[in-house]
């Protein structure tokens, strides 16, 4: 499979220039604009393509990664990936290293998909980035056959990958959907379930699920909870103020394109005075459009990452809940906690 029109390979000057100006407009904080760079990796996804047109559209990436770890066969090399590549690295992390939590992928659009905004596709390419950087700093997830096969595999190699990963869940799909042990595990889990629902109707498991819970553990769930009502009511009011900076510099806008029309319109130091105002109404638009980037970038993604996150893989109710079965009970190794909260378990 040859590369997607419009993507050309970069002489190596270049794309060491690239990943510099895309490392740098991404920010250097891990929590907002996804660090490019780590102990042992640095990964730039950039040069976002549009292919296609209508439904059938999508967006290639070039993904450039440099490393030092010696399981690689080169130090640097440059793939084209489109979504659902990133998609199928996830799926394969998730089946093979169960246990670890893994950074999330932003979430599918249809509508936003089917529109291709340079703002969707620039978002997008941000949480790609973010999404890969967060696994390559992950002490398991960064030595991975999974990852290096996504980061350095040709294009051909990768669509074999691919073909082999979607025929083995089609099979392991065909295979367990009509066994007997599968349909004996159905009934089993929704007997269940009627019994808990109706025990919930009754109102007295909520009561003694909790007598026979560790307090501790009553504690910290109970606070995870709170935490998680917090965390979405700080992304809502993030967005608030993410969209009324938009707006606002929307409104600068036009007010500069006023000045300018009514400039026109006099003469002399009058006119002179109006194009002035309207120049600096201009530069203040595109200072302002920046600093809605960062904003976006640094404060409103990372708390909407905090609030999806707990409906991700292995979370057991959230993040902080699995650590504490980490740090508390010991009933999971340490290495097995996500990129994004490693830094934030107690190590000893």
């Amino acid at each position: 499979m040859q590369a997607p029109p419009g993507h050309q390979a970069a002489p190596a000057a270049a794309a060491d220039s690239g990943m510099q100006a895309a490392a740098a407009a991404n920010g250097s904080s891990s929590a907002g604009g996804g660090s490019a760079s780590s102990s042992d990796f640095e990964i730039v996804v950039t040069d976002p393509v549009k292919q296609g047109e209508g439904v059938s559209a999508y967006v290639s990436y070039k993904v450039r990664t440099r490393t030092r770890l010696p399981q690689y066969n080169r130090p640097s090399c440059e793939v084209i990936r489109r979504f659902r590549d990133f998609a199928h690295l996830e799926s394969q992390l998730a089946e093979k290293h169960r246990g670890i939590i893994l950074p999330p992928l932003p979430e599918k659009n249809a509508v936003q998909k089917f529109q291709m905004s340079q703002e969707f596709i620039e978002d997008r390419r941000r949480a790609l980035q973010v999404f890969l950087n967060r696994a390559a700093a992950h002490p398991v997830l960064a030595k991975s056959a999974e990852l290096q096969l996504f980061l350095e595999a040709t294009e051909d190699t990768w669509a074999v990958e691919m073909a082999r990963g979607q025929a083995a869940a089609a099979g392991a799909a065909a295979g367990g959907a009509g066994g007997p042990k599968k349909r004996l595990e159905d009934a089993v889990g929704w007997i269940k379930g009627l019994g808990t629902a109706a025990t919930s109707i009754v109102g007295s498991s909520s009561r003694a699920a909790d007598a026979a819970e560790d307090p501790e553990y009553i504690k910290v769930r109970d606070y995870l909870v709170a935490l998680e009502s917090h965390l979405s009511e700080a992304h809502r009011q993030a967005s608030r103020l993410a969209l009324k900076e938009v707006e606002l510099g929307e409104a600068t806008l036009e007010f500069g394109q006023a000045l300018e029309r009514l400039g026109r319109l006099e003469e002399g130091n009058v006119s002179e005075a109006f194009s002035q105002m309207s120049s600096r109404s201009a530069e203040l638009v595109a200072a302002r459009r920046k600093g809605c980037g960062a904003l976006a970038a640094r404060f409103e993604a990372p708390l909407k990452e905090s609030v999806s996150v707990p409906g991700h893989h292995c979370t057991q109710a959230h993040p902080l809940a699995y650590m504490y079965n980490a740090v508390f009970l010991s009933t999971v190794p340490l290495s097995t906690v996500c990129a994004g909260c490693y830094d934030q378990v107690p190590m000893s």
